[in-house]
């Protein structure tokens, strides 16, 4: 009887404990989507379509793809560079506001030999 009642209590256990598991997984995550700050649009307009845009040090695509209507980022500080083998980077710092839009002009110009 006692295997029983030990077998019974080790399957509840073993059940509960996956659910108390993606309780606390929902929780947090719940909580730290509203702590995130809400973002903003940025678009880039540059000269050379194929550039790639680096946001914070991050690759995030072409210019091409940054340019219509532009995209979402989180809202606060950002650095912005621009890059194309044979052309001078270009660096731009932004203050996004929450909800605000801002445009990066980039008019890279071709590294002299």
């Amino acid at each position: 009887m006692t295997s029983k009642a030990t077998s019974k209590t080790s399957k509840r256990g073993s059940s509960g404990l996956p659910f108390a598991f993606l309780l606390l997984a929902l929780s947090l995550g719940a909580s730290c989507a509203h702590a995130l700050p809400e973002g903003g649009g940025l678009r880039v307009d540059c000269n050379f379509p194929d550039a790639t845009v680096w946001v914070d040090d991050v690759l995030v695509g072409s210019a091409a793809s940054w340019k219509a209507e532009g995209r979402q980022i989180r809202a606060g500080f950002h650095r912005i560079e621009i890059r194309r083998p044979g052309t001078y980077s270009v660096f731009k710092e932004i203050d996004l506001p929450v909800g605000g839009k801002s445009v990066v002009v980039a008019k890279l110009h071709e590294t002299i030999d």
